[in-house]
């Protein structure tokens, strides 16, 4: 192959590996050393923490959550005494994820939206529908059952958010063109090798 046909080769895979890469809109970090919610003191949503979204932001790609959390230690326990992460216009929930739901120990629960195809697509359909002039957040909060004596403790709290667009997945037609255009350049590059090997 001559230095063009391998400079031309090494240009098209540096175009087509950098096209993904060149979708990512951003990263969001959230970081708590934790909470302390009780229900007959600070019932309802107890913020941990949110980011605020630009209308560009593309899709929600990747939602990975951590916290160590445990309830009051006594009586009846309930999972959605939990964590929950949430999409937000103004003050209106779109989308809400449960992430982590408490008993009466310390346990760490871990939550990826990536593993959870129903989520995902609802959070994003979600945010294609958002009113973007009423501010759009995605919020991270505990909810504490409103019933007496119940409370809600967290610990080692995080949340990891990227965004982006997702690359469109190319038709198989486009895969044929594709496959023509590479299977064409290979002819031209043998028929020239053939033409110099047989002028020596």
């Amino acid at each position: 192959m001559t230095s063009y046909m391998n400079k031309l080769l090494t240009a098209f895979t540096v175009a087509a590996l950098s096209l993904p890469l060149s979708a990512a809109a951003g990263t969001y970090t959230l970081t708590s050393p934790g909470t302390d919610q009780y229900a007959w003191v600070n019932a309802g949503k107890f913020e941990i923490g949110r980011f605020s979204l630009q209308s560009d932001v593309g899709d929600i790609i990747g939602l990975n959550t951590s916290v160590t959390l445990r309830d009051q230690g006594w009586g009846n326990q309930d999972l959605t005494n939990g964590v929950y992460v949430g999409l937000f216009a103004g003050d209106t929930a779109l989308y809400t994820l449960h992430v982590a739901g408490a008993n009466h120990d310390w346990k760490t629960d871990n939550y990826s939206l990536i593993s959870n195809a129903g989520h995902f697509a609802g959070i994003n359909a979600a945010l294609d529908s958002a009113q973007w002039n009423a501010g759009v957040t995605v919020r991270m909060y505990t909810d504490a059952w409103d019933y007496p004596g119940w409370a809600l403790h967290t610990r080692n709290v995080s949340l990891d958010m990227t965004s982006g667009v997702l690359p469109a997945v190319p038709e198989p037609s486009s895969y044929g063109m594709m496959l023509g255009g590479l299977t064409l350049l290979g002819v031209v590059a043998w028929r020239r090798q053939g033409r110099t090997m047989s002028r020596c």
